[in-house]
């Protein structure tokens, strides 16, 4: 499967996917990347399930801080290789990101398209319970189009729907927003 870099520093550049990987389509990573530059162009980035790296290394090349998580040992790999090749400085865990979630720390933006075996509502509602979107951060849902992603208390949801896929998008409040006056 042939797959280019679409923006940034890395343009043009093709991408080496494994085997085990289901990259997400150019129309939605345009379209992901148009929707961030203009909500948070900069920032700290989390792939949680890095895959091919189609849109954490896309965020590493347009100025992103990137970090992608990945279980798959030739994911990883082909991670490595890819970011090398294309002089991305990205840092990448290996493991399971549900069970990394605790020690991953809060970012700017979180991107979840897990495999579509995963139970991605639940997953999502665990993401929306933890630590992992910073106060004012942006939590991106890539899912099939026949499923709806639950509402979660400080959080602004939008779905955005492109073909088979959707986007949900959680706006996380910032702390300022969530107190109430006294």
């Amino acid at each position: 499967m042939s797959l280019r870099i679409l923006g940034g520093s890395a343009k043009g550049r093709p991408l080496k996917v494994p085997d085990s990987a289901r990259p997400s389509g150019a129309r939605i990573r345009k379209s992901l990347f148009d929707l961030l530059a203009a909500r948070a162009p900069t920032g700290t980035f989390v792939d949680l399930h890095g895959g091919s790296g189609a849109i954490g290394l896309e965020a590493a090349s347009r100025g992103y801080t990137v970090t992608l998580v990945e279980q798959d040992a030739r994911a990883v790999g082909a991670l490595e290789a890819n970011a090398r090749a294309l002089e991305l400085r990205v840092r990448i865990i290996r493991g399971q990101s549900q069970k990394l979630l605790p020690r991953l720390g809060g970012f700017d933006i979180v991107f979840s398209d897990p495999p579509y075996e995963a139970d991605i509502p639940a997953l999502t509602a665990q993401l929306l319970g933890s630590d992992v979107v910073a106060a004012g951060g942006l939590l991106i849902c890539q899912h099939p189009d026949r499923l709806t992603l639950p509402e979660h208390p400080g959080f602004a949801r939008q779905v955005r729907e492109y073909g088979s896929n959707s986007l949900t998008l959680y706006q996380r409040m910032a702390a300022a927003d969530t107190v109430e006056d006294a």
